[in-house]
């Protein structure tokens, strides 16, 4: 198996777990820590807390109820690397799953997201929860979304640089200071926006 063209390795590659850019799948393959092990959906529950600082679960059963939807053809796009895929995902609009869960209010000026692995997080602003383009992810191309990209349930946040879309989710918090994240944190970015190069080759102008 070869990269996939263009594909370069920043100075703290080696701190990746998993790096697979092979150029045979449909989705790179990505984890700065080792993976969690696999989850039923039916098992999905995802600890949300809002400013009141009570904690409720999210289940799977809870975002059956809620209507479903499908971006077509949209980038997943990792700048740091210098690669991207194209990809058709469906789920439901992070917006309304906040709405849904009560803390979509712009009190909640922004939101962290965690990975099942127990240490990845990564924040958004309130306008970037918002934005109809970002989704929780559970499918694919076609398909139900793969353990190894973050199924059962993963955030999308296409407009963003690719580690924003937190896979393996299993915690929601919302936060009036911003909490950073842990790539940030890490000094592997500076932000997490995507530069103007990015955008305007896959048309994700306004943000």
């Amino acid at each position: 198996m070869t990269d996939r063209a263009g594909v370069r390795y920043p100075k703290f590659k080696d701190h990746f777990s998993v790096l697979d850019f092979s150029a045979d799948r449909e989705l790179f393959c990505i984890s700065l820590y080792p993976m969690p092990e696999t989850l039923e959906k039916e098992k999905v529950a995802i600890s949300v807390c809002g400013l009141d600082c009570k904690i409720k679960t999210l289940h799977w059963s809870d975002l059956q109820s809620l209507p479903m939807i499908k971006r077509e053809t949209t980038a997943l796009i990792c700048q740091i690397f210098n690669c991207a895929v194209e990809v058709v995902w469906e789920g439901w609009e992070l917006k309304s799953v906040l709405e849904y869960l009560g803390i979509s209010a712009r009190e909640n000026k922004y939101y962290s997201f965690y990975s099942r692995d127990t240490m990845y997080f990564e924040s958004l602003t309130h306008r970037e929860a918002m934005d109809s383009r970002a989704i929780l992810a559970c499918g694919v191309n076609g398909r139900e979304l793969p353990h190894e990209h973050g199924g059962p349930v993963r955030l999308v946040v296409p407009f963003l640089q690719g580690y924003k879309s937190v896979k393996w989710l299993s915690g929601i918090r919302s936060f009036k200071a911003d909490p950073s994240g842990i790539k940030i944190l890490l000094e592997q970015s500076k932000t997490g926006k995507l530069g103007v190069a990015w955008k305007k080759k896959y048309g994700l102008e306004g943000l």
